[in-house]
């Protein structure tokens, strides 16, 4: 009871009575100094060390009530050792004093070969025959010493777990402004990203705009040509009618005279002999709507979206591979791709030799992707760099980390020389290689809809090369080759 009233009045991150006690606001209490030494020490928001609960200077508050309590139960604890330690005390209360259950003697022994207490009879009776004994005053300052050695490695111990526990609430606080600086990078490249598709939008909006203003132009100068055509042959016409509505013979004939005749003669068509009059329509025509905006009409996505990648940055990086000067390899001329051979025997059926990466790569962060499209059989991996950096890589080493497709078992993680299935949804035709150097993290992906296949990690400090095996050659099969793939719109070569 006396132990556990005392660790009432204990601080946590000192484990000492409480001095100047102040309380948070999630209701832990803690040392002043103790609590404000952690608020210092900390990186960001500062954490209750109980709780993991954010809290500012303002949310310290003293408590006097703790404070008063310390007090009472140290003045308490002090009284009731001093009773128990008190000589007249156990002279004056026999009941004080432990009794023999069996033999109704006082209990002046300790066996230490069972760790009890006996009394004299005890010591001489059959069960603890052969065993080692001391008096009960010696035998308690043995094991005094031995419970004080285990306090101080229990102090030791806490001391240490309360280091933890403070650097554990920093890395807590770290992780939170990491996340906090990711975000906001995040919104920033989003953000970017919406101008560049605003200002698209506005561009080919634009871009419609002047077309409809053109278009709209040459037809209102059609339709006032029309009009005035129009106008033309509807006066005759009215002109035409009105000398028809002449009654008398000679003033119809003095009106053909003057004006019928010539007129009538301006309307004949003297080139054509079978049309009687010229057309006034002929060489008019009604201008239709065709109006269309070509491709960002049909493929307004993809045009946009090509032309964002190329104000994206960064991009899928590109490597070049060493030609391996094997005859069964076929190398493209931009050292990009590579495949089998074709073959005109049967021989060497099973051997699928490899390529690595001119470059090497040490730290930073690197992201490729790869064209396997419908292979049947491929190997995409890193490997560790050695001494004597060979062009040629004629079988995998248990060293290397490979992502594979084997033909008839399917999708694998090679390492370690075991093979490892892994569980692939679908099938895709790219596959993203993301090297993370300073973490020594590989991820692989499916290139096609940018979801994580698996993560793996390399204990490697050498740089690293990135490997690749097109596959066995399948009686002709699996001949399409293994692409790196660049965004830079460069005509790519196929070996």
């Amino acid at each position: 009871m006396t132990s556990l009233l005392s660790w009432q009045i204990k601080c946590s991150m000192c484990l000492s009575d409480f001095t100047d006690p102040v309380m948070l606001s999630c209701e832990h209490v803690f040392c002043h100094q103790c609590i404000t030494g952690h608020m210092n020490t900390s990186l960001g928001h500062s954490l209750c060390p109980e709780c993991c609960r954010p809290y500012t200077e303002r949310d310290l508050r003293s408590s006097r009530l703790v404070k008063n309590m310390t007090g009472a139960v140290r003045q308490h604890l002090t009284a009731q050792q001093q009773k128990e330690n008190s000589p007249t005390q156990s002279s004056q209360s026999p009941s004080d004093t432990l009794v023999c259950p069996e033999h109704d003697e006082k209990m002046k022994l300790f066996c230490e070969t069972d760790q009890k207490l006996l009394c004299v009879v005890c010591r001489d009776g059959e069960k603890h025959k052969g065993h080692s004994f001391k008096p009960v005053k010696e035998a308690a300052e043995i094991i005094k010493g031995v419970v004080k050695g285990a306090v101080g490695f229990l102090v030791k111990e806490n001391g240490q777990l309360n280091g933890m526990t403070q650097k554990q609430a920093t890395e807590v606080t770290k992780t939170q402004m990491r996340s906090k600086e990711l975000s906001n990078q995040i919104s920033a490249q989003f953000e970017e990203m919406h101008r560049f598709l605003k200002k698209k939008e506005e561009e080919i909006k634009k871009h419609l705009e002047t077309q409809e203003q053109d278009t709209v132009t040459t037809m209102c100068k059609n339709s006032t040509a029309i009009n005035e055509r129009l106008m033309d042959g509807k006066e005759l016409e009215c002109i035409f009618q009105s000398a028809l509505e002449i009654n008398q013979p000679e003033f119809f004939l003095q009106w053909w005279n003057e004006k019928g005749f010539l007129t009538i003669e301006r309307m004949k068509n003297n080139r054509t002999p079978d049309i009687k009059y010229k057309s006034w329509v002929k060489d008019l025509n009604v201008i239709p709507h065709s109006f269309f905006l070509g491709p960002y009409e049909t493929h307004l996505q993809f045009f946009v979206w090509k032309a964002m990648l190329g104000a994206v940055k960064p991009v899928p990086e590109l490597f070049s591979m060493k030609d391996p000067g094997d005859s069964y390899l076929k190398v493209s001329p931009g050292k990009t791709s590579i495949r089998q051979a074709d073959r005109q025997s049967g021989y060497y059926k099973e051997y699928n030799p490899g390529v690595i990466s001119e470059e090497s790569f040490q730290s930073g962060q690197h992201y490729w992707e790869l064209e396997v499209g419908n292979k049947l059989d491929w190997s995409i991996g890193v490997k560790p760099e050695v001494e004597s950096r060979s062009k040629k890589v004629k079988s995998k080493d248990p060293k290397d980390i490979y992502f594979e497709l084997v033909n008839g078992k399917g999708y694998v993680l090679s390492r370690n020389g075991k093979e490892i299935p892994i569980e692939v949804k679908r099938k895709p035709s790219k596959i993203g290689l993301y090297l993370d150097c300073d973490r020594k993290q590989i991820s692989f992906y499916d290139a096609d809809i940018m979801t994580q296949i698996f993560i793996t990690n390399y204990n490697s400090a050498l740089p690293c090369s990135i490997s690749l095996f097109p596959g066995v050659y399948l009686d002709g099969k699996n001949i399409d080759p293994v692409t790196v793939c660049s965004y830079e719109f460069k005509s790519a070569h196929s070996p």
